[in-house]
């Protein structure tokens, strides 16, 4: 019984987990969006327009059906209520009918549980119009269709610009950034739900008349844009139910104004200049005295309200409007937390990845015990074949079994010494074993067989190993990956600060400045701003600004921009100090189409740039397939973040587990250092590379096997210290070993670098092709490829701008290596 009810439970958890919208938590949090979402349809089923026209409802009703599911959108059947307080029973019913009839038509006109919402507001005013002239009876009048096609209309377009909005009142916003449309879109819903207070008073102040002052009040916080473009909407929808006038909705839209230029001031400022206003203006229009009271009295009313209104309303309202100080904050907050959750996903991956390479390292199996295990598998198998049946069996191996094995064991060493030579028993086993002719043979047959599979074992322990050595790598570039990106995610909100008042000196505002690294030679920075000519700002103004405050020189390394007429984001990155301009020149052999030689030069985008030449064993497409699956491989794992070393020792095991035939290439590449010239040598079997320093011919040599013979391999790096203007010379065997015999190569190709007078990579690379065909008299022996690389100075784009006032957000680093 206690199995059972475990395994109902485990059911039950799998089928909550899988579940893809999870159960609701009836929090304070949650009840207070059911409140907020009655009281709205409570409202808009009062709100309507001369009593004729109650689109609202319907709208809210639909949309809220559709982005909070069925069930929970029970909160919009209050506006049944809301129109029966307006209209009675007739309109209570009417409401009733066309919800109902909604979800009939949602019921059986989509099949599907997630339709597109855009055929929403279609079907809501298609309801619509067909309860409207059902209510009416089976006479229409004119009048009687032109008002039901007006509703059906407005139904069609308030359920459009509801859905802009809704997911913002049931939790299920996916942004914190709102466009401007959908900032309306909540202002029109807000002024439905003003509407909903028609004809409610007290004491002759009328609630509507309030609840727009205080609303108007409220979005002053988001500032002028928002609070003078809501205050006229709001104010021009309550027109439409004569709850204003033309002269009201100037006045609050200047009221607005006036609020929003104060917002970053205090609420008792706002109030004051809000109260002021409306009086002063309504003073100018009132014609009795009753009137400027009234709206004196509504506006006092509505500052008292706003002083009520919780600060944490404000700043929830700011975090949707961008521009605002809340909403920078919360995108920030919102960026922090995702990367904290990204670098905790990426320490997890790495950690996985540890496992595994120790789950393949560590199999606790030693070559003595792989021997041992070896030697009880031969005894046993022959024992089975030849003791089986012997009259002797249960004295060998129930009463001497020990002296038995360790016999057979030591008959064993003598087959294994002998090597291809008939080998003798040992002595026990001559005076133990009758059958001995039959086991020396089938200790030979065994042996062989064991040696064999002692041979794939010993080659799996080394491919287990190396794959071992790759997961650690791949760990360690995932587990550098995430220490990178938290060090980078800890530059402080004050840089970031520091970094716009700055730009505000010179005139540029912008939207957004995000620090990724200031690391010495890695800086990133990302700067959002708000208009389309974002690159020449960024070219001119704001990187050498950036230079300035660092202390070294930052270019403009992408821009991006999401849509035409949008925001635009400009990356900024420290500048290299160097740059390299590579040029080839291949021919194949025998003046063939395909060589077997590969090249590359590549930028790996960690501020160093590497040059390589394969050579792969013999000559046309084999070979060329072998060398170009070398350098791809390299390349990718180099781009990844993989040690060099560990990047070629897995290309050498890639290329033993390629083919059963012996497959093998040589590599030479160079891996340069755009910021301080450092070069790294990496030689796998290749031929010499050389270095021409003006008249200055140095030469990098290094011995060992090429890639794809041995399993473990000498990887040699060579550093050197390069200077602007050096030539680098990468070459193939087949361009090294070109002249005949009668030559030296080291001398020759020394001799013809050491008298180069051109310093354009082109001409260098095809003179020596040239010199070598030339040497055999235009015969091509072998594949050659050599690649010419010079290393230059990075001109600067432009000077540093340096303000007095701006201090330096680090103190001048020295760079790498320096």
């Amino acid at each position: 019984m206690a199995q059972l009810s475990l395994m109902h439970n485990s059911a039950t958890d799998n089928r909550t987990s899988s579940q893809v919208v999870p159960l609701p938590r009836w929090t304070w949090h949650a009840w207070r969006r059911v409140l907020v979402l009655t009281a709205i349809g409570f409202l808009l089923g009062r709100a309507n327009i001369e009593h004729v026209v109650s689109p609202f409802g319907l709208a809210y009703f639909a949309v809220l059906s559709e982005v909070a599911g069925r069930k929970r959108a029970w909160p919009a059947y209050l506006a049944i209520a809301g129109s029966y307080t307006v209209g009675g029973t007739l309109a209570a019913i009417t409401m009733l009918v066309e919800l109902l009839l909604y979800r009939v038509a949602r019921r059986y006109v989509f099949r599907k549980k997630s339709p597109d919402l855009h055929f929403i507001p279609i079907t809501a005013g298609i309801v619509s119009l067909v309860a409207k002239l059902a209510m009416i009876g089976t006479v229409w009048t004119k009048y009687d269709v032109l008002i039901a096609l007006a509703q059906a209309a407005l139904v069609t377009i308030l359920s459009l610009i509801f859905i802009q909005c809704m997911s913002l009142f049931i939790g299920q916003e996916h942004t914190r950034t709102l466009k401007y449309e959908q900032i309306i879109s909540v202002v029109i819903l807000v002024a439905s739900v003003v509407m909903g207070f028609s004809g409610l008073e007290i004491k002759g102040v009328a609630l509507s008349g309030v609840a727009v002052d205080w609303i108007v009040l409220v979005m002053t916080c988001a500032g002028i844009g928002v609070g003078a473009a809501g205050a006229i909407v709001v104010s021009m929808l309550t027109l439409l139910n004569h709850q204003a006038s033309l002269s009201q909705v100037a006045i609050l839209g200047f009221a607005a104004l006036l609020g929003g230029l104060l917002r970053d001031t205090n609420r008792f400022f706002v109030s004051v200049s809000f109260v002021l206003s409306t009086t002063v203006l309504t003073a100018t229009y009132a014609y009795n005295v009753h009137t400027l009271l009234v709206g004196l009295l509504t506006a006092g009313i509505a500052s008292v309200l706003y002083f009520m209104t919780p600060k944490r309303l404000e700043n929830e309202l700011r975090t949707y409007v961008p521009g605002t100080r809340e909403h920078t904050q919360s995108e920030r907050e919102r960026v922090q937390r995702v990367n904290a959750l990204l670098t905790e996903k990426i320490h997890e991956v790495s950690q996985v990845f540890d496992e595994l390479s120790k789950s393949f390292s560590d199999t606790g199996e030693t070559e003595y015990a792989a021997a041992q295990q070896l030697v009880t598998q031969i005894v046993s198998a022959t024992s089975q074949h030849v003791c089986a049946l012997c009259p002797r069996k249960a004295k060998c191996w129930d009463k001497e079994s020990m002296q038995t094995y360790h016999a057979m064991a030591n008959t064993l060493r003598n087959i294994e010494s002998a090597g291809g030579r008939r080998a003798n028993a040992s002595p026990e086993m001559k005076e133990r074993c009758i059958r001995l002719d039959p086991l020396m043979s089938t200790l030979r047959y065994n042996l062989d067989i064991t040696n064999r599979d002692a041979k794939w074992m010993k080659k799996l322990r080394e491919q287990r190993t190396l794959l071992s050595a790759q997961l650690s790598g791949v760990a360690s570039a995932v587990r550098g990956m995430a220490i990178e990106m938290d060090e980078d995610h800890k530059s402080s909100l004050s840089d970031e600060e520091q970094i716009i008042a700055a730009l505000e000196q010179l005139g540029l505002y912008v939207d957004d400045v995000h620090i990724v690294s200031l690391e010495p030679g890695k800086v990133e920075i990302e700067v959002t701003q708000p208009t389309e000519g974002a690159y020449e700002n960024s070219a001119r103004m704001i990187a050498p600004l950036l230079s300035g405050i660092l202390g070294e020189h930052i270019s403009v390394a992408q821009v991006q921009q999401q849509h035409e007429g949008g925001p635009c984001t400009s990356v900024f990155a420290s500048a290299r100090l160097f740059q390299v301009n590579t040029a080839v020149a291949t021919v194949a052999r025998d003046g063939r189409i395909v060589s077997g030689d590969t090249h590359t030069s590549v930028d790996l985008g960690n501020g160093r740039y590497a040059v390589a030449v394969s050579d792969g064993m013999g000559n046309g497409e084999r070979a060329n397939r072998e060398s170009k699956a070398a350098i791809d491989l390299l390349k990718k794992l180099m781009k990844a973040g993989f040690d060099e070393k560990l990047a070629i020792r897995t290309v050498n095991s890639t290329l033993l587990l390629r083919s059963r035939d012996e497959m093998f290439t040589t590599l030479d590449m160079a891996l340069i250092d755009l910021f301080n010239a450092k070069a790294d040598f990496l030689k796998v079997g290749s031929a010499p590379s050389y270095i021409k320093r003006g008249n200055e011919v140095i030469e990098i040599t290094g011995d060992n096997v090429p890639i794809g013979i041995l399993q473990d391999i000498e990887v040699q790096s060579i550093e050197h210290q390069l200077r602007a203007g050096d030539i680098l010379v990468l070459m193939s065997d087949g361009l090294y070993d070109a002249p005949p015999h009668n030559y030296d190569s080291e001398t020759w190709l020394r001799s013809v670098i050491a008298k180069l007078e051109t310093t354009n990579p082109q001409d260098i690379a095809d003179t020596l092709i040239e010199t070598a065909v030339r040497m055999n008299h235009g015969a091509i022996r072998d594949d050659m490829t050599v690649v010419v690389a010079v290393v230059e100075h990075r001109e600067q784009e432009w000077a540093a701008i340096k303000l007095p006032s701006v201090p330096s957000l680090r103190k001048p680093m020295k760079r790498r290596g320096a």
